[in-house]
């Protein structure tokens, strides 16, 4: 009987000196961090993409430094805005030429570049953005914008025409 408690005995001086290590171990503080971001949800993209088409150019039309075809009318449309959307915001990206004022032509026509401009004519850049209103009423808000083809040295010579021109919004 006393090996028997004599086991006992260990195993409870065991389970002390164990314990009793526990007991000396440092709390820790523990931070507790929770982040996230209120939005309002974003306005419908109703024009999701806008192919403007410039049609034939004459190289004898675009001969000159400065020289352009025709405006061509684009719209971009959104609808559904939240109620409390006040503005959106066009952002427009996309390779610019060697002038910095346009955006370059990736087509095979040569000394041609495109032109982004508002309603009133007034260029918008690579990098550029225009802001409108959003209608309270019909809650949607439109971006009037013309493009052109213009040949900021001249002497364009034939070829095909093609430039992107990303549209990046945001809403305040």
């Amino acid at each position: 009987m006393k090996r028997y408690s004599g086991f006992w005995l260990a195993a409870m001086l065991l389970l002390n000196i164990q314990t009793g290590n526990a007991d000396t171990s440092p709390a820790g503080d523990v931070t507790i961090t929770v982040l996230g971001r209120v939005v309002a949800k974003p306005c419908t993209i109703e024009t999701l993409n806008a192919d403007v088409m410039l049609g034939t150019l004459s190289t004898a039309a675009l001969a000159t430094s400065g020289a352009a075809s025709a405006w061509q009318n684009v719209h971009l449309n959104l609808t559904n805005c939240p109620v409390g959307t006040s503005r959106v915001t066009a952002n427009f990206s996309g390779t610019e030429d060697a002038s910095r004022e346009h955006f370059k032509n990736l087509g095979s026509a040569q000394n041609l570049a495109l032109q982004l401009a508002d309603s009133k004519g007034e260029n918008i850049p690579n990098g550029g953005s225009l802001t409108v209103d959003v209608n309270d009423a019909s809650q949607s808000a439109s971006f009037v914008l013309q493009v052109r083809a213009i040949t900021p040295s001249g002497n364009t010579t034939q070829g095909t025409i093609q430039s992107t021109i990303n549209v990046t919004y945001t809403w305040l």
